[in-house]
């Protein structure tokens, strides 16, 4: 009986040795498992400093498109303004040129019948501008 006894204490005891190997393997495994996962959380807070830093980048610009936008939308407005001026000087400017055209024809034909009473000279013809 002490034979089997031996036996039976050899094999708790093998069983005993193996259990702790694979125990400190497993310890060994998790620690390096704990360690790729506080690496991955770092690199993931990385990211999302990243991702915050171009967040703010994107919204400055926009901010500057907008401005851009109204800038445009300005330079717009001040165009059409000048624009609408410059073609009521011109209608102006025209019916000042008419009117003095008018005129001037006025003055031409009150000249050639001033002409036609005291001179001889042969008829000459005005063209109209």
């Amino acid at each position: 009986m002490e034979k089997p006894l031996r036996i039976v204490i050899y094999l708790v005891l093998a069983f005993t040795i193996i259990n702790a190997i694979i125990t400190f393997f497993e310890k060994s495994q998790l620690k390096q498992i704990q360690k790729n996962i506080e690496a991955s959380q770092r690199n993931i807070d990385t990211a999302l400093n990243y991702i915050n830093a171009s967040r703010t980048r994107l919204d400055s610009l926009q901010g500057d498109v907008d401005k851009f936008k109204y800038y445009i939308k300005n330079i717009q407005a001040n165009v059409s303004i000048l624009n609408t001026k410059k073609e009521i000087e011109e209608a102006k400017s025209n019916s000042k040129l008419k009117e003095t055209v008018d005129e001037l024809n006025a003055k031409v034909k009150v000249f050639k019948d001033e002409l036609k009473a005291t001179d001889s000279l042969p008829p000459f013809d005005v063209k109209p501008l």
